[in-house]
């Protein structure tokens, strides 16, 4: 399995730019609460963990 080291396009720094941390935050929060529901689908793991990545990478 190959992990990525940089964020997809989908958290590409043209679609962030925009975005405030407590945006990046709030929106990872919600994922994790529809996952806890169990919806698990690939692509919300994958924004989340593109989140995450944006959120280091900030600093925060």
């Amino acid at each position: 399995m190959r992990f990525r080291s940089s964020a997809s396009a989908a958290a590409a720094n043209d679609l962030n730019k925009g975005r405030t941390s407590a945006d990046l935050q709030r929106e990872y929060d919600l994922i994790s609460r529809e996952r806890a529901g169990g919806h698990n689908s690939l692509s919300a793991i994958t924004a989340q963990n593109d989140i995450a990545r944006e959120q280091e990478r900030r600093g925060r």
